[in-house]
């Protein structure tokens, strides 16, 4: 298992027969085998989780299928297009995928393939705003949490979330207690854009450190 990071929100996880990649809208695909299936995720439509440019490998890889949130791309159809809702569960080929609520836009995705199960929150997150209203804040969180109740039972190879350094002090804070919650024994922080060394300052929060060795703060890790 090949895990490399792209941008932002964006990864490719590389496995033994497929390909799986998750909110690229900028930087460039690493190689990899052309001859593995190949599964194109997409959380929501923001510009900082989805652009065009997925499209221009449709006709490069021998098979490859798209997973979107279903207000993303509507206009796009055919067999190996799928929109999909949250709460909903779908088989693709060899791959197995729930999406499930985001409390910002669009979905979250639990997928399970070649063995593995991967998480990737999209923009579920803790967003816990200094300037917003407590409400606001305390939706978000109840949000957030239930989400996650819905996989807690799940163990997870690798998940992908935010930890966003424009949140402050509460960025750590989804990172926090999705490890509390639910097993997983990699983690790699994401949606800090190319503010890496802000993000790690936040890992020294003394909540991580029984975590500390799972959290992968690295362009690309093979396990």
């Amino acid at each position: 298992m090949k895990i490399t990071h792209i941008y932002h929100s964006g990864f490719i996880i590389e496995l033994e027969r497929t390909v799986l990649i998750f909110d690229w809208y900028e930087g460039e695909l690493p190689p990899f085998d052309p001859d593995k299936k190949v599964f194109v995720f997409v959380t929501h439509s923001h510009a900082d989780h989805y652009s065009p440019r997925i499209w221009s490998i449709l006709n490069k890889y021998k098979e490859i299928y798209y997973i979107l949130e279903c207000c993303t791309a509507p206009e796009r159809k055919g067999e190996n297009i799928f929109h999909v809702q949250p709460g909903r569960h779908y088989k693709i080929r060899n791959t197995l995928v729930y999406a499930i609520r985001s409390n910002d836009e669009g979905v979250a995705y639990v997928v399970s393939s070649d063995g593995y199960n991967f998480f990737h929150a999209g923009d579920l997150n803790i967003w816990h705003w200094k300037d917003a209203a407590d409400n606001k804040n305390a939706y978000s969180l109840k949000i957030y949490r239930r989400q996650i109740e819905k996989i807690s039972g799940w163990s997870f190879d690798a998940a992908m979330l935010p930890l966003d350094p424009r949140l402050g002090e509460s960025a750590p804070n989804a990172i926090v207690e999705f490890l509390n919650a639910v097993e997983c024994h990699h983690l790699f922080p994401m949606h800090y854009w190319n503010r890496a060394d802000e993000a790690a300052v936040y890992l020294d929060d003394e909540r991580l450190l029984p975590f500390r060795e799972k959290i992968c703060l690295l362009d690309e890790a093979i396990f």
